[in-house]
């Protein structure tokens, strides 16, 4: 399974925020051979070293717990909760109009995995309008 596939394929979703918590310790209990691609910036192209993949998880664990105002985490996605290989996180302000039923939902921010990140924002990402709403109605 390539990494579009797997970025596309079945996750947990994480609703209680202990369960959160104890997901992002799995993955600092674990700090070796991760990638961490954070889709507003370049993607990376090797691994993490260990020390900073754990100060990684720290600073997204306290953006999630800073400016997620929920009593739930609904945030965060992982393949498999007990022995994760790829976790989706999103940013708590930046979910959209809708959270992921829409025709275009949004990105995750954080994609976290065992395996070279591929470009998932030129993927999936929101499509550019190639023509005007008018345009779109009315062949000129």
């Amino acid at each position: 399974m390539d990494y579009f596939q797997k970025f596309k394929g079945r996750f947990v979703g994480i609703m209680q925020l202990d369960d959160c918590d104890q997901l992002l310790q799995t993955l600092i209990n674990t700090p070796n051979n991760w990638f961490v691609y954070d889709t507003l910036q370049p993607m990376p192209s090797k691994c993490l070293g260990a020390d900073d993949f754990v100060k990684k998880i720290k600073q997204i664990k306290s953006i999630v717990d800073d400016e997620h105002d929920e009593r739930y985490c609904g945030i965060v996605y992982a393949d498999d909760v007990k022995k994760p290989t790829f976790v989706k996180i999103f940013h708590p302000k930046n979910l959209g109009k809708t959270c992921g039923s829409s025709e275009n939902p949004p990105m995750p921010q954080w994609i976290i995995s065992k395996e070279k990140p591929m470009d998932v924002v030129a993927e999936f990402g929101p499509k550019e309008e190639s023509e005007g709403l008018i345009s779109k109605y009315l062949k000129f």
